[in-house]
């Protein structure tokens, strides 16, 4: 189910050689870049400003927002059941 936003995750020695993939999907970094774009977005939105990116008080409950949002996702793609 690998997709734009979701793959699996590999690490390459310096040669390009792939050493490492991990064996559940997870967010690459196109999915992270649109992941935060994409919260954002909602809070402009829903508060009608943009200056809660400015206050660090608002920045540890997006980051935790943005982190339950990951979890929830890699869950989802990997067909995981609480």
């Amino acid at each position: 189910m690998a997709s734009k936003y979701v793959d699996y995750y590999t690490e390459q020695d310096n040669e390009g050689n792939i050493t490492f993939t991990d064996k559940k999907l997870s967010l690459n970094s196109e999915g992270m870049i649109a992941l935060t774009e994409d919260l954002e977005e909602i809070i402009d939105k829903f508060t009608g400003s943009e200056e809660w990116q400015e206050n660090e008080d608002f920045w540890h409950t997006w980051s935790e927002i943005r982190f339950d949002l990951m979890d929830l996702i890699h869950d989802i793609v990997n067909n995981k059941e609480d």
